[in-house]
């Protein structure tokens, strides 16, 4: 309301100029064009249909200037101004291709359109890809995981980590508006993209060359997320969508027990351990044992419901202030959603494959149904201050969380044994990110100067986890196990875990132009430093049940209900059960990390044909972990200086044409958990993680090649080549002897990765007289990549070895027909994903990796736009619905055949249909 008060009481006093802007060649309307009232820092950039607003301007006689990269800029002379009233300009700009190389835009940028990304890739002083939010916006795409798979090269691995060039999450940086991203996982070094409502993003930017000013802790890419900042217009928008889905709107739901307002997306605390339960169960007396045991919730049994549409809410408000000629503006989102899923699941497990029987015998074969709860709650608020065309100041803040219940049921054999084992499970997860960052122009723009500093906080909250199982009696009863003597968790039990992150950043960069006046040779040095400090603390329990008394305990419990095993009167010290600690020492750590950085990058540019980049990057890096083993107390203190240097080659064979070439050396760090002794069992895989406290870092020799060719401002068709050789590469290995049931994780002492990857995004405009035709958008981006791990002398002992990195994929392929009648106001978009079959888990030498096999992904969007304030989207996913599966090539014939070969997982996630209504109030 505040935001709509403050926009009438301006309009009253001011005046406002519009209008649309097209292509003289084309006659197609241009997105992200900019608009500038000269002597002024008042600007906009035109939006999808062409329009542009210029709002609160006070009534007067001005100049407007309109300016693009590839367009000759139009300058309007005395445009004059009423209060209370829109003066309209339309302009045609004309194409003027010269200027594609060396241009400066005044006023305000659009950076989230695709002729903007492709004109800062284009400008790039490393090799790059990227996403705009133009193209977001097409593909209906709900979060970052989602937006980011669409970047040659790029998968999501369980819809949230990223693989880059077929290199794991642990392999690459994530920047959230130039700072580092926080981690929700404690398990895995990443980023959790599906935090990232998809309507917040200017831009994702994803570097995949060596630079001197970007991190070095990378193989695949950095990927760089930017967050919407100054505003286009005064706007206050409202989506409201609802989606069905196939496997579980309108069904029975089983949901974990996590209180009433669980719909809120907040812990209330309902799960928590109780504020005075003790910190060692084992220290305490019978009595205050049983005090604790009666302290802990009776919820083992889930609340039934049908579950109803999926719901998502976003309010969008953004407001421009003109205040003495200097511009202010505020964006402020906030989303919130919820979504329930309902998946069978097939799980198995086998022996070593038999050559002689032809067969692997089964461990165990279980089928699962997963109920999945999820509820998603995001806000941004960003604020910009442009003093003039030299200085901007912006203050971004993002909150996330994603709450996410699931209850599990399943049933199956373990060798000759049939069970049923239950699972409840809550997992709350959230970050804060805030950056306050300045841009400053001096001596003509000849000097540059950037700063930012951040705080980012993450947590990831995970009370009762709790597992039980019942025995099959071979009559179609079950018998509920509880242990005698000393508890196993894994099978009745509870598990309780907290971490919590805080990262503090600081960095600047200065770019001097050295030869401002030279006509063919106008070099420029850069240099920058940068500073992290990062601190993580985690801490657990594991906590099970065992039988009161072996002699006393009541068996007649064992035939009952989990509900009544755990009454009040059953938790005893005689015939019933009590409480059992079996936590760890090593189940908690305490580390930090902190990183200090200096680079200096030459550019040595001749005559806009020849560009060299070349530089070098200092990181001293000191990492320390308290915790404890078997052995006693683990501290690890890794103080790493390395120096690393890199060099990026542009030539720029036409005005629309480029080649590049780079080398670069990297380096990849261990992360927290991968040094922690902490085990952790996974109840979803059935298998246990721990950590290796002597991992070193990796190195790694980057080379790149690449050409592009802009058809268009708004086309680009790109093929690149690459080349990586690591020394010690970080990769999960199966502990031997387990029977790939344990992992843990190791170097491997010589892996090479090497890829192709082709990008087009070409517009079929102008290429026959069809207006539906002409209409088109075109977009495909496809990867080959071929990866080889190599494990040394005894860390290859019962190793699967010579085998691809965990992840890789051999081939990616992204396609995308966009569809966009401009008149009609009519939006057809059709997507489609594959990516070949990868190592989701790491074998031995016997038994054989685990693959997750290719899934063809068809997603429709349609949008329809009544008015401008008014439109409808309408959403198709995974229209194929082809299983998520697991496989072994258990005879190692280099086939995969559900027929002969071991299924270990498999699923389908169920088609998803929804509408999304959006109405813009002003």
């Amino acid at each position: 309301m505040l935001i709509l008060f403050l926009s009438i009481a301006s309009y009253a006093q001011t005046g406002k100029i519009s209008g649309k802007i097209t292509d003289k060649t084309t006659g197609q309307t241009l997105v992200g064009l900019s608009v500038l009232i000269e002597g002024t820092s008042i600007g906009t950039t035109s939006d999808a249909e062409g329009n542009y607003v210029l709002n609160t301007v006070k009534p007067g006689t001005y100049r407007i200037s309109f300016s693009f990269i590839s367009f000759k800029k139009q300058v309007i002379p005395n445009v004059i101004v009423t209060a209370g009233q829109t003066t309209t300009i339309n302009v045609i700009m004309e194409d003027d291709l010269s200027t594609l190389n060396d241009v400066v835009i005044t006023g305000t940028r659009k950076t989230g359109t695709e002729v903007s990304l492709l004109a800062e890739l284009k400008k790039s002083q490393s090799i790059a890809n990227g996403v705009s939010s133009q193209t977001i916006q097409r593909s209906g795409d709900t979060d970052a995981a989602q937006v980011v798979k669409r970047v040659p090269g790029i998968t999501i691995v369980d819809n949230r980590f990223i693989n880059i060039r077929g290199l794991s999450e642990r392999y690459n940086n994530v920047q959230l508006n130039n700072v580092t991203a926080p981690s929700l996982e404690t398990d895995v070094r990443s980023f959790s993209f599906d935090l990232i409502p998809s309507n917040q993003i200017d831009r994702v930017l994803v570097y995949k060359s060596p630079s001197a000013d970007i991190p070095a802790d990378f193989a695949g890419g950095v990927v760089k997320v930017f967050l919407k900042s100054i505003p286009d217009d005064d706007r206050l928008t409202i989506d409201y969508g609802t989606s069905y889905r196939e496997n579980a709107t309108f069904k029975n739901f089983k949901r974990t027990n996590t209180g009433s307002l669980y719909f809120t997306g907040f812990n209330t605390g309902d799960n928590d351990l109780p504020v005075n339960f003790p910190s060692n169960l084992n220290a305490v007396n019978a009595s205050k044992l049983n005090a604790a045991g009666h302290a802990l919730r009776n919820n083992w049994v889930p609340d039934e419901n049908t579950a109803n549409l999926d719901q998502k809410l976003n309010i969008y408000g953004s407001k421009r202030f003109n205040i003495n000629n200097k511009l202010l503006g505020n964006i402020t989102a906030i989303t919130y959603s919820n979504s329930k899923t309902n998946n069978a699941v097939f799980r198995g497990n086998y022996e070593v494959y038999d050559p002689v029987s032809k067969i692997a015998e089964e461990n165990y074969r279980y089928n699962d149904d997963q109920y999945t709860y999820n509820v998603r709650l995001g806000i941004v608020h960003n604020w910009a201050f442009k003093l003039d065309n030299n200085n901007t100041f912006e203050f971004k803040n993002l909150y996330n969380q994603l709450s996410t219940s699931q209850y599990v049921s399943r049933v199956g054999a373990e060798k000759q044994q049939a069970y049923a084992n239950f699972a409840s499970n809550v997992l709350y997860r959230g970050i804060y990110s805030g950056q306050l960052s300045g841009i400053h122009k001096f001596n003509n723009e000849t000097t540059k100067f950037d700063w930012v500093a951040g705080y980012s906080k993450s947590f990831r909250d995970q009370p009762d986890y709790s597992r039980y199982r019942t025995l099959d009696n071979g009559d179609g009863t079950f018998n509920i196990f509880v242990p005698t003597g000393g508890a196993q968790p894994e099978f009745l039990g509870r598990f309780y875990s907290k971490m919590n992150e805080d990262i503090k950043t600081g960095a600047f960069n200065v770019e001097q132009a050295l030869a401002p006046k030279s006509e063919g040779f106008k070099p420029s040095v850069k240099v920058g430093g940068y500073y992290e400090d990062k601190q993580r603390t985690f801490s657990s329990r594991n906590i099970g049940y065992v039988r009161a008394n072996s002699l006393t305990f009541d068996q007649s419990l064992l035939k009952g209900t989990i509900e009544e095993l755990f009454d009040w009167k059953n938790i005893n010290t005689t015939t019933g059960i009590r409480l059992d600690e079996k936590s760890n020492p090593y189940d908690n750590y305490d580390a930090s990390n902190r990183l200090l950085a200096g680079f200096a990058n030459f550019v040595l540019p001749y005559k806009e044909k020849f560009t060299i980049v070349a530089g070098a990057r200092v990181e001293n890096n000191v990492q320390k972990l308290n915790s404890f083993d078997a052995g006693g107390p683990v501290n690890v203190n890794n103080d790493i200086t390395r120096v690393l240097p890199s060099a990026n080659v542009q030539y720029n064979i036409t005005e629309k044409s480029l080649l590049r070439l780079a080398y670069g050396k990297t380096l990849n760090r261990p992360e927290f958990r991968e040094i922690a002794p902490f085990s952790f069992y996974d109840f979803d895989q059935n298998f246990n993680i721990s950590g290796n406290r002597d991992l070193k870092t990796a190195k790694i020799d980057n080379y790149d090649l690449k050409y592009e060719f802009y058809p268009s401002t708004s086309e680009l068709i790109s093929i690149s080549g690459f080349y990586k050789k690591f020394k010690d590469a970080i990769e999960m290995t199966a502990v031997p002897g387990s029977n790939a049931q344990s992992f843990n994780f190791s170097n491997a002492q010589n892996v090479r990765n090497i890829g192709v990857e082709l990008e087009m995004r070409k517009s079929l405009a102008g290429l026959s007289s069809s207006k539906f035709l002409n209409d088109i958008t075109l977009l495909v981006n496809a990867s080959y990549i071929n990866s080889k791990v190599e494990f040394d002398g005894a860390s290859a002992f019962g190793q699967s070895n010579n085998r691809p990195m965990q992840g890789q994929s051999p081939y990616i392929i992204n396609t995308a027909i966009f569809y966009n009648n401009i008149k009609s106001k009519f939006q057809v978009n059709l997507l489609y994903n594959v990516a070949g079959k990868r190592i989701a888990f790491v074998g031995t030498d016997l038994i054989r990796d685990i693959y997750e096999m290719p899934r063809n992904v068809i997603d429709l969007v349609v949008t329809k736009n009544f008015t401008n304030k008014l439109s409808l989207k309408a959403n198709f996913n995974d229209l194929l619905n082809q299983n998520f599966t697991l496989m072994q090539d258990g005879n190692q014939d280099g086939t995969f055949d559900k027929s002969v070969d071991q299924v270990t997982v498999q699923f389908k996630s169920g088609r998803q249909v929804g509408l999304t209504l959006s109405y813009k109030l002003f």
